[in-house]
């Protein structure tokens, strides 16, 4: 589960930005919280703003900062050659950028998430700047593991006697100093370093509609995708289930000479019985095939625990699915499962769907610069009617249009 996320000087982003899922002390919807290491966290947190606000830099600042992490801590024996098309492929480090300002980009990028898992809670971040790492550090249920500055390391109090023999260990400048903790055999070390690394392998999920930063062509990722679909029968049946519950006649995923084909049961006009007929998934609908794999994700992180990110949550779905993918999280049974989502879809901004801290926006100035704010913090009353008035422009973060087209 995550607590915070902080991150600074990343693309339009150039103060200091706070992204905070743990809750506000309000009555409504406490259905939509869930209590983890004594913290009251939101399930849920939905990111509008205008486009190009910057909305998905916030979707780019996690998985930079995720994927920077991920290919630190695991090296390419360790993944099987069919899991490399995923958002993850690619080791982000010259993807972490800084504000476009030439005056300002001479500072480092700075980046850190405060994290349960394992029933610890971690603190663990870094700066880079020019793809060197400039600091880094990491601490544990409120104990210091470590503090990095440039190439200097110092152990936390608690961790001095075990690491003593390993404090001359320097890593180089790209390199993350977490990923030499995970290659030594010390058991205080390794009891949670595995939680750490099971967080950043196994408990956050991404999906997007668009390639950049990762370059991959889109028919491969969804190849991928249907590939490890397979491998979890459970996930893949959990999936099509909840596609029939919206009316999508879809019984079976199966890869037929290479190629996924996904099987509807319909009924012949002539003989009124029903057959399983295959669909190729370049002709299925997209919308279908996003909320298959959302389902295969949310079933893979309903096992242990996780976060979904996902940038533009609406796009190929009505909002009538929107509401009741949204609705899947923020239900008493749904205990260990986050969503943060960006969106346009004003049809589920209300008070019947969101707490006012679950709703958030990112608004542009004239210097390009993004800033993100909730409806906690602008103080909006709990009756108030937040896609009437967000319209109205009351909450900022719409565009501003000069003229009408003619």
């Amino acid at each position: 589960m995550i607590i915070s996320f902080r991150f600074k000087n990343f693309r339009s982003f150039l103060d200091e930005t706070f992204i905070d899922m743990k809750a506000v002390n309000y009555k409504e919807h406490p259905n939509h919280l869930v209590m983890a290491c004594n913290k009251k966290l939101l399930k849920t947190l939905a990111i509008y703003g205008a486009n190009s606000s910057g909305k998905t830099n916030i979707f780019l600042a996690f998985t930079s900062f995720h994927s920077f992490i991920f290919w630190q801590l695991f090296s390419m024996e360790d993944i099987p050659r069919k899991h490399f098309m995923s958002l993850l492929q690619i080791s982000s480090l010259d993807k972490i950028l800084p504000f476009l300002d030439e005056k300002v980009n001479t500072q480092p990028t700075e980046m850190e998430l405060t994290f349960i898992s394992g029933q610890r809670v971690y603190e663990y971040g870094f700066s880079v700047l020019n793809k060197k790492v400039l600091t880094e550090n990491l601490a544990v249920d409120n104990h210091v593991v470590f503090t990095r500055n440039a190439d200097e390391i110092t152990i936390g109090r608690q961790y001095e006697k075990v690491l003593r023999q390993k404090s001359g260990i320097r890593p180089h400048e790209d390199r993350l100093f977490c990923s030499i903790l995970t290659c030594l055999d010390i058991p205080e070390i390794t009891a949670f370093m595995e939680p750490f690394e099971s967080f950043f392998s196994k408990r956050i999920a991404y999906y997007c509609d668009f390639l950049e930063p990762f370059q991959l062509a889109g028919h491969l990722v969804m190849d991928g995708r249907a590939y490890k679909a397979l491998e979890n029968p459970e996930a893949l049946n959990y999936a099509l289930r909840q596609l029939r519950k919206l009316g999508i006649p879809a019984e079976e995923l199966i890869i037929e000479k290479g190629i996924p084909k996904l099987g509807y049961r319909v009924k012949s006009r002539e003989t009124g019985e029903y057959r399983i007929q295959y669909m190729d998934y370049t002709k299925v609908s997209l919308g279908t095939m996003k909320y298959l794999q959302l389902f295969i994700q949310v079933y893979h992180l309903s096992q242990e625990g996780g976060v979904l990110i996902i940038d533009n949550i609406s796009n190929e779905f009505h909002p009538s699915v929107t509401k009741f993918f949204i609705d899947t999280f923020q239900k008493d049974k749904n205990l260990n499962i986050q969503i943060l989502f960006t969106t346009y879809d004003i049809s589920i901004l209300n008070n019947q769907q969101f707490r006012r801290d679950e709703v958030a926006f990112v608004d542009m100035n004239e210097y390009h610069e993004s800033r993100l704010y909730t409806l906690a913090d602008i103080k909006v009353r709990s009756d108030a009617s937040f896609s009437k008035d967000y319209l109205l422009g009351k909450y900022g973060a719409i565009p501003l249009l000069k003229e009408s087209i003619h």
